[in-house]
């Protein structure tokens, strides 16, 4: 693990490995699992709706840093597979995205 880490340090923007597409997807699962809790009654409370708020978290969080740990595990990543869709922040990879030449 140690060895990973070291060497993931050495490229930029190794720590995201979510592309610009897939961040955005993922972010808007989370708010919509999340707005869930505010929406639906829960007088009567049931198992599902108590626990989409709890995982709408995940991809919320993940979407907003650019990092996902199962695509760490794996070893892979959707973002830089080409000069439009690189790691960075949000705002850098919306930007290449729609760049144009």
């Amino acid at each position: 693990m140690h060895d990973f880490i070291d060497k993931s340090l050495q490229t930029p923007h190794a720590l995201q490995n979510i592309g610009a597409i897939d961040r955005t997807a993922r972010i808007i699962i989370g708010i919509a699992l999340i707005s869930v809790f505010f929406v639906f009654n829960f007088s009567p409370v049931t198992m599902w709706l108590a626990v989409l708020p709890l995982l709408g978290i995940l991809p919320l969080t993940t979407g907003i840093l650019g990092w996902c740990p199962v695509y760490a595990l794996f070893h892979t990543k959707s973002c830089g597979m080409d000069e439009y869709n690189t790691c960075g922040t949000l705002p850098f990879q919306l930007q290449r995205l729609f760049q144009r030449h």
